[in-house]
């Protein structure tokens, strides 16, 4: 192999590696008229992630946001203060973590709703 080509295979592999790391946005079940649920992950083997509800006719329109650090758990409603929820993600670090996201934002919205 030739030293162009090398160069050009572990551009191409560190590409890719930036583009898995950065995770691409898929939705999650957010049974919500109006709204969808968008989740991605950023890195630190998916212990770091933000989940967004958002308003389907104003994509940039965010309603809420639960996200992890990697260490702790926040949550903050459209452009209210952000506020740590947990001091750990471990309630979401198992098979049922797509489906407990949704559940621990409604539960959130509740509590902020009841404030």
């Amino acid at each position: 192999m030739s030293r162009h080509s090398f160069f050009l295979l572990a551009a191409l592999m560190a590409i890719g590696t930036v583009r898995a790391q950065s995770g691409h946005p898929y939705k999650l079940n957010w049974n919500v008229a109006g709204e969808e649920l968008v989740y991605r992950s950023c890195g630190c083997a998916d212990s770091c992630w933000v989940a967004e509800v958002r308003r389907i006719k104003q994509k940039q329109s965010i309603k809420a946001t639960l996200r992890c650090d990697c260490e702790k758990l926040y949550f903050s409603e459209a452009k209210g203060v952000e506020k740590m929820v947990a001091e750990d993600c471990d309630a979401f670090n198992g098979d049922e973590k797509m489906e407990q996201i949704p559940k621990r934002i409604k539960e959130l919205q509740s509590a902020e709703r009841e404030e």
